[in-house]
């Protein structure tokens, strides 16, 4: 059993966990909001069974309720995963099924954008608004919700964004993605061996190359902004991701939007734990009490 920081036992305690291709990150409020434990474990094949070894290593009759953000689109009315190809033994599982009757508990299940955006929303208390999170990282993903409620879409899709059309036979995350940026770097006659991580602190450094790739990158994630901005208009957008949390991204992208939709691109405040965050506001839900 894991030990809980600051804990009452006999107060419920909510799980949030944030599902990714390499990692699980796990946080554990009590029923104020305050978070009493968190873990990060590498991403195992069976990712329900170890959602509920970590559930049931809090104790019996701890958990109230528990939520899970996940990298795919969850159907609205199965609950079952899909395009999640990047955890194993995700796609076509209906997880909240699955582990409602391994843990005898209400259990949400999200996007883990849309779970993030809830967090962003709820923490800024602009509820009542759309506010967008755009993570932007290996690919392109959207998370929205309006006055605290995701926008799923008829079959949960809403926010796959990866496969907006941005001219010149290209798709969106053809260009805003890992493999676009170092590609178009490499296009330029950029360093073959050199990774993202190192790009970006060289485009900081004024090295050309490196910064001519980086600007493409960021006109054509402006243009995806702009694109969202035309068909929902956020009042918020929260840039997140490897790439998209970068200080020079952000400060790129403003410039090629210009006022005043530039003024409503903002960085996270939450950082890369805004998804497990939102996944603990999902369990709050999932057992019908107020938010904290």
């Amino acid at each position: 059993m894991v030990t809980l920081l600051n804990a009452n036992a006999a107060r419920p305690h909510y799980v949030g966990a944030d599902v990714g291709g390499t990692k699980v990150r796990t946080l554990v409020t009590d029923d104020s909001g305050e978070v009493v434990w968190s873990s990060t474990e590498p991403t195992e094949h069976d990712v329900a069974g170890q959602i509920a070894r970590q559930v049931r290593a809090l104790g019996p009759g701890r958990v109230r309720a528990l939520g899970v953000g996940v990298p795919g689109v969850v159907a609205p009315d199965t609950g079952v995963v899909s395009r999640a190809p990047n955890v194993p033994g995700l796609d076509g599982l209906p997880l909240a099924e699955r582990l409602t009757a391994v843990l005898g508990v209400p259990v949400a299940v999200e996007n883990d954008i849309a779970a993030a955006a809830l967090a962003e929303q709820r923490l800024r208390g602009s509820a009542g608004s759309t506010l967008a999170v755009v993570a932007a990282g290996t690919g392109i993903g959207l998370g929205v919700v309006h006055d605290g409620r995701p926008i799923r879409g008829e079959t949960g899709a809403a926010g796959e964004i990866a496969d907006l059309p941005i001219g010149s036979g290209r798709l969106l995350e053809d260009a805003v993605s890992v493999a676009g940026l170092l590609r178009s770097y490499r296009f330029l006659g950029g360093d073959e061996g050199r990774s993202v991580r190192d790009l970006l602190a060289a485009a900081d450094e004024g090295e050309p190359l490196a910064a001519l790739a980086l600007t493409e990158y960021t006109a054509d994630l402006a243009q995806g902004v702009a694109m969202v901005a035309a068909v929902l208009d956020p009042a918020w957008f929260v840039l997140t991701g490897g790439i998209g949390a970068h200080p020079r991204v952000l400060a790129e992208v403003r410039e090629h939007l210009g006022p005043p939709l530039s003024a409503r691109v903002i960085p996270s405040a939450l950082g890369p734990d805004s998804p497990a965050h939102g996944a603990v506001l999902l369990a709050f839900r999932a057992a019908g009490v107020p938010l904290p």
